[in-house]
């Protein structure tokens, strides 16, 4: 079992660098084509109009906050998923007629851990299925730090389809393995959000075959 999740996690790893162009196409047969609904999940929680969303990945969620009307600026660590990201607004603005460069800077490399913006520069920061730097406190503090009052980190996480068959259950444990999975979940991202200073609400989203949680943090006054 243990060469099993760590063979998932390597691969893992790889769908971030190297194989990003196979993300979407995995991501949306591990979820049996939910993983959208279960990033935008994220949505009906944001408060504000300035939006980052960290890591942007392949900047599907970004673009449907972009087309939404937020300012959005998106953020990840990948070169490889940047420039997806960019390709498909690019495409996108061609389609609209628009010039994809006004809006090329809102896509930028950078760590969690050292954000090149102001403190207070975001209304709202969605967070969905992030990889290993969610495990640093370091994080959530400079996360924090670049809120505004009153602004919420959301933090989507924690999937899993319904197990009515066979191959629903084989691919729940995928997701457990390389991610949360349930009450576990739920107490880590409450424990590492109210140590940095968040006050938080757990929301589960269902639908008809999945569920998926959502954690909101919101960013209470100067420690």
């Amino acid at each position: 079992m243990r060469l099993y999740v760590a063979f998932l996690r390597w691969a893992f790893r790889l769908f971030y660098n190297p194989f990003a162009f196979t993300y979407d196409w995995v991501s949306a047969l591990v979820s049996r084509g939910h993983w959208r609904a279960w990033t935008r999940a994220a949505i009906p929680q944001i408060v504000g109009s300035r939006v980052l969303e960290i890591p942007c990945g392949t900047g599907n969620l970004w673009l449907d906050l972009c087309a939404a009307g937020y300012v959005t600026i998106g953020v990840d660590l990948s070169s490889a998923m940047l420039n997806i990201a960019q390709k498909k607004f690019r495409r996108a603005a061609r389609s609209e007629g628009n010039a994809a460069e006004s809006k090329s800077a809102s896509l930028l490399r950078a760590r969690a851990q050292r954000l090149p913006f102001p403190s207070c520069a975001f209304d709202s920061i969605t967070m969905t299925f992030p990889p290993g730097f969610a495990g640093d406190p370091q994080v959530f503090t400079e996360l924090r730090r670049v809120l505004v009052e009153g602004g919420r980190l959301i933090w989507v996480d924690a999937a899993r389809l319904l197990p009515r068959d066979w191959l629903s259950r084989a691919l729940n444990a995928a997701l457990d393995a390389v991610g949360g999975g349930g009450a576990p979940f739920q107490d880590f991202a409450t424990q590492i959000l109210t140590h940095a200073g968040f006050q938080v609400q757990v929301d589960i989203v269902k639908d008809e075959a999945s569920v998926v949680t959502v954690v909101t943090g919101t960013r209470g006054s100067s420690l």
